[in-house]
């Protein structure tokens, strides 16, 4: 029996807390990073969900930190329109964007900006934020804020150039493998992660942490070579464009668990008589967000920060691969 996504509703933990929102949205319970809502401080807002439109709100924040990234997804539009080499390649590594929205949340006006939901569709969402690149500070960071970001993450942030500030994964129930059970680890999680320990948790994020490959899910290897795939898109991106440099900007990989265990077929039957094959970009998302901290390439370099995480995180996924 197909499964509905309100019953993945009650897989997932309750919000902490319960804000003022408007009618029609809720709290995105797939968020496992950045900052969410608090039930001591009205002030801290977190993302929201449209339901209805398909949209994920992202608040924008500080006043300089948000215009500078409305700025970043407004520029990807008018390269589009304009047809900019570099800015239009990447529109296809970036949540589309529906432009900003103002809403009362806590009795309080606030600018969100409306962004593809990556989510939208799969029955059990696995998702994992990871910042790149070994520094986190933009240049007009203060001395206090570089020394904040450089005490973060150190062991894998300066040999990887990763870090891992939160993820949520659906695994087989170890005491009944008919059923499934959700893992959410947050940054406390991700900070005290070693180089061996980030490789191991990469392995479980994709369900081949079994030590026996051979009982891995049917469609395992399918999602790392597709995540390897977009993952080679978004470096070849980065090897030729001299235009920009990305500081504290994650990427967001995202695929269906409940695909796993299929043989690549959708479930809906394609004008009632034949199975619709479905690509595995259908199911396997990864995506660059967070633009908060995107700035002018300085004298035209390669952002070499980014590519060295990107790098990294190529060489753990091929790693987990070459063993099935």
């Amino acid at each position: 029996m197909a499964r509905k996504e309100q019953d993945v509703e009650h897989e997932l933990p309750p919000p902490r807390c319960h804000p003022l929102l408007p009618e029609g949205f809720r709290q995105l319970n797939t968020q496992v990073a950045g900052h969410s809502f608090e039930a001591a401080n009205t002030e801290a807002v977190g993302l929201l969900q449209d339901p209805s439109g398909g949209c994920v709100l992202k608040p924008m924040g500080k006043p300089e930190c948000g215009e500078r990234e409305l700025r970043f997804y407004e520029s990807l539009v008018e390269a589009g329109a304009s047809g900019d080499n570099d800015l239009a390649l990447l529109r296809g590594h970036v949540p589309r964007f529906y432009g900003p929205l103002k809403l009362v949340v806590n009795q309080r006006e606030r600018t969100f900006l409306r962004l593809e939901d990556l989510t939208l569709g799969m029955l059990q969402p696995c998702v994992m934020d990871i910042k790149m690149g070994k520094r986190t500070w933009d240049p007009e960071s203060s001395p206090r804020k570089r020394k904040l970001e450089e005490a973060k993450y150190v062991m894998c942030k300066q040999k990887l150039g990763l870090c891992l500030p939160g993820f949520q994964v659906y695994l087989k129930d170890d005491q009944d493998p008919s059923r499934t059970v959700v893992l959410r680890h947050g940054n406390d999680y991700g900070k005290s992660l070693s180089v061996e320990g980030f490789q191991k948790t990469m392995a479980l994020f994709f369900n081949a942490n079994s030590s026996d490959f051979r009982s891995a899910r049917p469609q395992t290897e399918v999602l790392l070579k597709e995540v390897l795939r977009q993952l080679e898109q978004i470096l070849t991106w980065f090897r030729g464009q001299r235009l920009l440099h990305f500081y504290a900007s994650s990427l967001l990989i995202c695929y269906d668990y409940s695909r796993l265990g299929s043989s690549g077929k959708s479930p809906h039957l394609l004008n009632g008589h034949h199975f619709k094959e479905d690509k595995p970009s259908d199911w396997v998302k990864v995506r660059m967000i967070d633009f908060a901290h995107v700035y002018p390439a300085d004298k035209a370099l390669p952002d070499e920060n980014y590519i060295f995480g990107l790098n990294s995180l190529i060489a753990v996924v091929h790693a987990i691969l070459h063993q099935f």
